[in-house]
């Protein structure tokens, strides 16, 4: 019979799930629990209160984080934002990817900016250090699939191929370890903040307290990218962009 992978036990997997809502608001799902069951070594050796400097959370944290993006995701969104880029508030255009991943938004972001001839300064964010890492690299691996498959083809030659990969040629991002929870004090504000498939990943109230803070650092005029199923509560400043889902622009 093949070998029976051990499960995490419930009791050191409940004081997991409850330590990562209270840190990073992810909520209990099948997939969190599938996660934590191939990281029982990590679950069963937290031996400290929650907290991002905690190196058993941290790296706990790195395990259980959902990193599935691709370049020029929801292609027809983001071209979109790259139409409005030249009327974004603030010069150099500032443009967030909060919960970045390894860094294919914020890589494509960088892209629609600089075939624009627009000067612009991104930023990513995200909490797991092994997908910040791949991010800086500015290298993606090309298949398969084919990882320039959603990129529109007149932005292919924004794109190298260097044994294996994919390599934007744009501007690289800035990356930064942070929790969407507690945005850094000095992440100042932006003409488009981007939150894209993050946001189903947690915990209601969760929900409500990163769009909320995410709202306070995007500029008057600026836009506000979401997922598909995301809606941002009705007594924020905000207006949905006519003729775009999921899209806001701040009042």
């Amino acid at each position: 019979m093949p070998a029976m992978r051990a499960l995490c036990p419930p009791a050191p997997r409940e004081r997991a799930e409850a330590g990562l809502a209270t840190l990073a608001g992810l909520a209990p799902s099948e997939v969190l629990r599938r996660r934590l069951d191939r990281a029982a070594p990590l679950v069963r050796a937290l031996d400290s209160p929650p907290g991002l400097d905690s190196p058993g959370w941290a790296a706990l944290l790195d395990a259980v984080t959902v990193q599935e993006t691709r370049l020029f995701r929801a292609a027809p969104q983001l071209l979109l934002l790259a139409a409005m880029m030249p009327d974004l508030p603030g010069q150099p255009a500032r443009l967030l990817s909060a919960g970045c991943a390894t860094g294919e938004e914020a890589w494509s972001l960088s892209v629609l900016a600089a075939e624009a001839g627009i000067e612009a300064e991104v930023v990513g964010l995200d909490l797991c250090r092994p997908a910040l890492a791949q991010a800086r690299t500015g290298r993606f691996p090309a298949g398969p699939p084919d990882a320039l498959r959603e990129v529109p083809a007149s932005l292919h030659a924004r794109f190298g191929q260097d044994a294996g990969w994919v390599v934007p040629r744009a501007p690289a991002p800035l990356f930064r370890r942070a929790n969407l929870l507690e945005l850094p004090a000095d992440l100042g504000t932006f003409g488009a903040i981007l939150c894209r498939n993050v946001l189903i990943y947690l915990l209601p109230e969760a929900r409500e307290a990163v769009l909320r803070d995410l709202v306070t650092r995007l500029r008057p005029g600026g836009a506000l990218l979401l997922g598909p199923t995301d809606l941002p509560p009705s007594d924020l400043p905000l207006a949905p962009e006519p003729g775009a889902h999921a899209v806001w622009r701040r009042l």
